[in-house]
């Protein structure tokens, strides 16, 4: 039997071991007999244990991120010794910069291992090319190269002098680009100019690059990696390609015809990326059934804004049949109403009514200290516009009520099973997606603007190196079950200002992200679906003042300086 060990490289800024990684080790067993775990991020005991207690690894190393992944590889061949590491079959280097495997991964490790015309090997590889990575310094020719993720090497590299020499004298450099220049882009010439013969799964050094705006397959061009069956996808691969329009066609492929758990992908792109991307949002809808579910044990804390009290008396109705144990905090706009309200509903579940004289969202973050030693909390409003048509606002309540307390009981337990869950929202309400009716004296890009602004005062980090999602999750009337720690910037934001609450109604998405936290969407029933094409969009137009010419424009603008973005940040920082 051979004896094949990999050296596998974990990092993770938040200091989590993500589900994609332990699945990746679980499916790699079965093609090494060895496997050695560094850390170059802390790992808590609990973490260390999901890999230790069914054996997955068989050592492990704890270091600082000193050198980056070159660093950690010499530490471990150091820490085994070379006289040792000549022993084995084949000494595999990787890191966990990828999802995977998505294919199999067995049948191609088994061909190129078992080709005696290959000493090492990869599975992907790019070009040579010029680059100016340091503005004080001349640009340079990267050689071609097999990208560093994964790298075979056979016995008889791992037993020669070239192998002890290389890896023996990786130096602490901390720049990450003099990293890439100095080992990973100079490894394949290094051990080619010993005299040893490389291959990859992949080779992309002649394949046509049209359309990509760098020759990296690996990085952009995943239609090309899944129509070969690569095993290996990089994730920078969806940072990159997050507002691609084949993205969503990839997520798609790989439920289709392979045999990996896309949430996978989801879950960890989530809270890497911006968590409402395109291509996520399939995964994030949840659809509940009428299937009786036991009640939870989870502490349930309510907040509701009452300004009509016909309204009021049917949630109360919904709280009762459907959430059943829970505290009450009722906020509403006069002295008259909180006197009825204490009159007609002596009831034990509300623990205060208080008159705020403000709006539904202002009045929540008024209180929201009181909701913030529950477990769950939920976010409602019982208001109705004397100014709106009533039947639309009906309309509107319904949805709400059927999308988030029809399915209170299950919606519990979806916080109870997925502890990375900040909160549940409703699927956009059936007037407004029959109609795309949601009116908004911003643009998309001014909107997202002044969520960018309101987010630096609240320590919520928006528009940095992410963009501007192509998503635009509207929660109308933040109405939501969240954790109270997903949502605790709120109480950062000052109340008074009453103008710009519609801001505030889509950040909150973006505040669970910040804190860690995911989301999903309770899929409306009443939804029919209905697509209504812009031309056709008449009372939208005459409403609001639509210009489309003038938001087509914005978005090209947009996305020109974001591919221009792009190019100079990958092209010239080479950043991992």
């Amino acid at each position: 039997m051979k004896n094949k060990l990999l050296l596998y490289v974990h990092f993770n800024r938040n200091n989590e071991l993500s589900e994609h990684v332990i699945y990746q080790i679980q499916k790699l067993r079965q093609n090494f007999e060895e496997i050695f775990f560094i850390s170059n991020s802390k790992i808590d005991q609990k973490d260390l244990t999901q890999l230790t207690a069914p054996k997955l690894i068989d050592g492990f190393m704890q270091r600082e991120n000193a050198g980056y992944d070159f660093a950690a590889w010499s530490d471990a061949m150091k820490q085994y010794g070379f006289d040792k590491l000549a022993n084995y079959d084949s000494v595999t280097i990787m890191n966990d910069t990828c999802f995977g495997p998505v294919y199999d991964f067995t049948t191609p490790f088994e061909r190129m291992d078992s080709d005696n015309q290959i000493d090492f090997w990869g599975i992907t590889n790019n070009r040579s090319h010029k680059v100016k990575p340091w503005e004080d310094k001349d640009a340079i020719v990267l050689p071609d190269h097999i990208q560093s993720y994964f790298v075979s090497y056979k016995q008889n590299v791992v037993k020669s002098v070239a192998f002890e020499k290389f890896w023996s004298n990786i130096e602490v450099l901390n720049d990450v680009v003099e990293v890439i220049i100095t080992y990973e882009t100079a490894m394949t010439k290094y051990f080619e100019n010993a005299g040893f013969k490389s291959a990859v799964l992949f080779d992309t050094r002649k394949e046509d690059w049209t359309g990509m705006i760098v020759h990296d397959f690996s990085v952009f061009n995943l239609p090309e990696l899944l129509k070969r069956e690569i095993a290996f996808l990089k994730i920078k691969a969806f940072s990159y390609g997050a507002e691609y329009p084949t993205t969503p066609l990839v997520v798609e492929q790989i439920k289709a015809d392979a045999h990996y758990p896309v949430s996978l992908i989801i879950d960890h792109m989530s809270l890497s990326d911006y968590p409402n991307r395109e291509y996520m949002l399939v995964e994030k809808f949840l659809s509940f059934t009428n299937k009786s579910i036991s009640k939870t044990k989870l502490s349930i804390g309510i907040h509701l804004h009452v300004t009509s009290l016909k309204l009021a008396a049917d949630y109360l109705d919904y709280f009762d049949k459907y959430v059943q144990s829970y505290d009450l905090y009722i906020t509403t706009d006069s002295e008259a109403k909180k006197k009825l309200i204490e009159e007609n509903y002596p009831l034990k579940q509300i623990k205060s009514v208080i008159v705020t004289g403000k709006g539904a969202t202002s009045s929540w973050l008024d209180i929201y200290s009181s909701l913030q030693a529950y477990d769950l909390c939920g976010h409602f409003t019982a208001e109705q516009s004397e100014t709106s048509n009533w039947l639309i606002e009906n309309s509107y309540q319904r949805d709400v009520k059927y999308a988030l307390l029809k399915p209170a009981q299950a919606i519990f337990r979806e916080f109870e099973k997925n502890s990375k869950l900040g909160l549940i929202m409703t699927d956009s309400l059936t007037f407004y997606r029959n109609f795309d009716s949601y009116n908004d004296e911003l643009t998309i890009q001014e909107r997202w603007e002044k969520m960018i602004q309101l987010g630096h005062s609240i320590n919520v980090p928006m528009g940095n190196d992410l963009g501007l999602p192509s998503s635009d999750i509207r929660r109308y009337g933040t109405m939501v079950w969240y954790r109270p720690q997903a949502l605790e910037n709120l109480v950062e934001i000052d109340t008074k200002e009453e103008s710009d609450l519609r801001t505030i109604e889509q950040i909150i998405l973006y505040i669970s992200w910040s804190n860690g936290f995911d989301f999903r969407i309770s899929r409306n029933p009443n939804n029919n679906k209905i697509i209504v094409n812009e031309e056709s969009k008449g009372l939208n137009q005459q409403n609001n003042q639509v210009d489309f010419d003038q938001i087509r424009l914005r978005k090209l603008v947009r996305e020109l300086l974001h591919k221009m973005k792009t190019i100079l940040f990958y092209r010239f920082k080479l950043k991992k």
